[in-house]
């Protein structure tokens, strides 16, 4: 059975730059995020993450009827996430470019719980856990960018409309603009290390990190 089905997603994902090879960066995610608060608990035996680590890791054709297709650095690993409440969560983690990896985490964002599906849906209200998720993520890694928003992620924020893995998908490449203006993100965060946003309409900045937050809930 799919671990997440239905729709829309909530989507909590941010972008990091690999300062190590695949192997150790995703051994670094899984790693830290065994102690994270809100905890995260992996919902596959050992055999299958050792499977979804090779996926990242060695990659996989995107066309295995061509050799000369090219390879897929991504996997999706089913857990489970304490927020308000212990909620069906798939930890999604992509490279995009040779120096940019995305992670996400998808949620079922529909306000109606699916209790056919084991899936709680997400209120209006409820909202402001997932942001306290990203500020805590940030704390954690220290990304370039992370982004709250249902059926969007942070690899929106790109001028490109390419498919990935793409170097179009770079720092210099990121619209500041679209950043700024209207879209459909809750919350974003941007490390001023790497971008600076300046004292834009909204903008709340505490050391590096730049938020810009909206009240507004679905795509």
């Amino acid at each position: 059975m799919t671990w997440l089905q239905g729709g829309p997603f909530l989507e909590i994902s941010f972008l990091l730059i690999p300062e190590s090879d695949r192997q150790s960066f995703v051994d670094y995610i899984l790693t830290s995020l065994k102690s994270f608060t809100p905890t995260v608990e992996l919902a596959i035996a050992e055999s299958e993450l050792k499977e979804k680590i090779t996926e990242f890791n060695v990659g996989y054709p995107y066309d295995e009827q061509n050799p000369n297709s090219i390879f897929l650095h991504s996997t999706k690993i089913p857990v489970y996430v304490d927020t308000d409440e212990k909620r069906k969560s798939i930890l999604s983690i992509e490279q995009i470019s040779d120096k940019l990896i995305v992670v996400d985490f998808w949620f079922y964002g529909d306000e109606l719980d699916a209790p056919e599906w084991n899936q709680k849906g997400i209120t209006e209200s409820q909202v402001l856990v997932f942001h306290n998720f990203l500020h805590k993520l940030f704390d954690e890694f220290d990304f370039i960018i992370g982004t709250v928003g249902c059926e969007v992620s942070v690899t929106d924020v790109f001028d490109t409309d390419e498919g990935w893995p793409n170097e179009k998908y770079n720092l210099d490449n990121i619209d500041t603009d679209f950043l700024e203006g209207d879209n459909y993100f809750t919350l974003i965060i941007v490390n001023k290390k790497h971008i600076d946003l300046k004292d834009i309409n909204g903008l709340m900045t505490v050391g590096q990190k730049q938020t810009l937050e909206r009240k507004k809930y679905g795509a």
